[in-house]
């Protein structure tokens, strides 16, 4: 695995590694973080399966879920990264999840706003996704203040879900504008 690191202001985010077992368990385990995710709530034996899966995505691809770090406490607050769409292979999604104890602060904002720069500046990707429930409402007003525009929505059984998408030239774009 690539030794990455992504900062900003206030954050440090480093690929996921199987140190952080028992942290990404209390992350995925906290149904007030996973009920707006798709993957839902996790048991201790999915939340290992999930870990799993993001480290072998890290040896496939390079890329992948980064562990995200508050510098000023150095406490693991959540994770945020990309990865392939489970049923896409030419997809590449965004995804981000911290503890309710760190939302509203605008870290998830922050923690985007660098995973953005690395897929499309660092790794040229043509297109990103973000895919959210269509009621974690958060999520989609994060999105939507990168660019990503709602390009379908579907059901998975359970809920409805929207996928957003921003091309790397849009991204460029709003960077040369902004």
């Amino acid at each position: 695995m690539k030794n990455i690191t992504l900062e900003t202001t206030r954050l440090q985010m480093r690929p996921i590694t199987i140190a952080d077992t028992n942290a990404l368990f209390r992350l995925y385990g906290d149904q007030k973080v996973m009920v707006s995710r798709k993957i839902g709530t996790l048991n201790r034996a999915k939340s290992d399966a999930e870990l799993e899966l993001l480290l072998n995505h890290w040896h496939r691809h390079g890329y992948g879920i980064f562990a995200v770090i508050e510098k000023e406490s150095g406490q693991f607050i959540g994770e945020c990264g990309l990865r392939e769409i489970a049923r896409d292979k030419d997809g590449i999604e965004i995804s981000y999840g911290l503890f309710p104890s760190h939302w509203g602060k605008g870290y998830a904002t922050e923690a985007a706003t660098a995973m953005l720069d690395y897929g499309f500046l660092t790794l040229a990707l043509p297109k990103i996704y973000g895919i959210a429930k269509a009621t974690n409402t958060s999520s989609l007003k994060i999105l939507s203040r990168f660019g990503m525009l709602p390009e379908s929505e579907f059901s998975d059984g359970t809920a409805k879900i929207v996928r957003s998408m921003l091309t790397r030239e849009d991204y460029l774009n709003l960077q040369r504008t902004s």
